[in-house]
């Protein structure tokens, strides 16, 4: 078998013979035993779960109610919101509206494929759009109570969203 000794390294024809004998090692060319040039192989499986997500950005929405004289003569007060929701789940996704007790006998939500009427406890809507990434505009009108007054109040109702 040919050899490469550190002497021989210094000079340039034996260098390349050298080169020769290592590249001829590394690539298995010169074993006897053929059960290091076999081959091997191995199947798997991955499986990855994503759970279901989805995130409810405000962009719109006042941070408080704010009743005028006017207002309460009227009998209620007509707020707009907006919302950017995105979501990963195909099936989409619930919109959980809940009221806050005090001013308001309920509450007319506008912007889904019907009216809906929020009064005592919370309601969940699944929107019409299954888009990943969606603006939603709601209007809310907060029918108040009889003796509602003037003032400042926190906003009559929490909008939350879930995954399906």
């Amino acid at each position: 078998m040919p050899s490469c000794k550190a002497s021989q390294a210094g000079r340039g024809v034996e260098m390349k013979h050298c080169i020769g004998v290592l590249v001829l090692l590394a690539t298995g060319s010169l074993t006897t035993n053929p059960a290091l040039a076999a081959e091997a192989s191995a199947r798997f499986t991955v499986a990855v779960a994503v759970p279901s997500r989805v995130t409810l950005t405000t962009l719109e929405q006042p941070a408080l109610l704010t009743l005028s004289d006017e207002d309460v003569r009227r009998g209620y007060k007509d707020v707009t919101a907006r919302y950017a929701v995105s979501h990963n789940d195909p099936r989409g996704y619930l919109l959980r509206l809940s009221p806050r007790v005090g001013v308001t006998r309920h509450v007319e939500v506008r912007g889904f494929a019907a009216q809906v009427y929020l009064r005592d406890e919370d309601i969940e809507v699944r929107p019409q759009s299954v888009a990943r990434k969606s603006d939603l505009a709601l209007e809310f009108r907060f029918v108040l109570e009889a003796d509602a007054q003037p003032g400042t109040y926190a906003l009559p109702v929490h909008v939350t969203a879930t995954p399906l």
